[in-house]
């Protein structure tokens, strides 16, 4: 395993930082310019597409000054975004992985618990509210090509980066999992998942380090979500 991962990143934790609230400001700004160009409140899916939409153009806008300014100009160098055609394995890797943290994180968890019913992520309850195709393909690309790039870019190309600057790499994986999964608590009711998608951090932090890039990372996470975003846009129950 590469103990220099991305040796010219120069990247710190206020970059992080801007990265997330720059998001998060881009999400609300679409949404409003979405809102008053249709004349009324946006129902739950156009509000979900409209959120990520803008969330990715901010992060990637945020990434593009970073790099230009303070980088190399390279988002290979700067942020490990390179891939090779075996990437493409990582679908298959995504796939195992969503299915491992279902039968090794998620049911114990449910049987200790004693949950019968575990509470579904808002994102998750939205998404199953995609009647037309056109809304189904728009959150298609929103779970399985705008968050595995979006969030691995961050949290592998810009978090992980960083920490091993200062940490070990175990420790520097085991933090930047730590901050994806917790991330998604400001859903509340993604609490139950957050065990997992640990997990599923873990992977991907380790993934990056080996390969001291993020496509194969990126590739796996597209996997991960594509198997949840085929469960749910086809209504079944998992």
């Amino acid at each position: 395993m590469n103990d220099k991962y991305l040796p010219a990143a120069v990247w710190t934790y206020p970059d992080v930082l801007a990265l997330f609230f720059g998001g998060l400001a881009g999400s609300v700004f679409l949404i409003v310019i979405a809102t008053a160009l249709n004349g009324a409140e946006l129902s739950s899916v156009p509000q979900l597409i409209a959120a990520a939409t803008g969330q990715a153009a901010a992060i990637v806008g945020i990434l593009a000054y970073m790099s230009k300014t303070r980088g190399t100009a390279s988002w290979d160098l700067d942020f490990g975004l390179r891939f090779k055609a075996s990437d493409l394995l990582g679908i298959l890797y995504g796939f195992g992985l969503q299915i491992a943290v279902l039968l090794l994180v998620q049911v114990p968890l449910a049987w200790l618990l004693s949950i019968e019913d575990p509470p579904e992520q808002d994102v998750s309850l939205i998404a199953g509210e995609a009647s037309s195709l056109v809304a189904k393909v728009a959150v298609f690309i929103v779970l399985v090509i705008l968050a595995p790039l979006t969030e691995e870019l961050v949290y592998r190309g810009v978090l992980l980066s960083r920490l091993r600057r200062g940490f070990s790499k175990h420790a520097a994986v085991a933090i930047s999992a730590l901050v994806f999964s917790g991330i998604h608590l400001v859903d509340p009711s993604a609490a139950f998942v957050v065990p997992g998608l640990f997990v599923i951090g873990l992977v991907l932090g380790y993934q990056a380090l080996h390969t001291d890039r993020i496509g194969l990372a990126i590739t796996t996470h597209a996997g991960v979500n594509l198997l949840a975003a085929i469960a749910i846009l086809a209504d079944l129950d998992v």
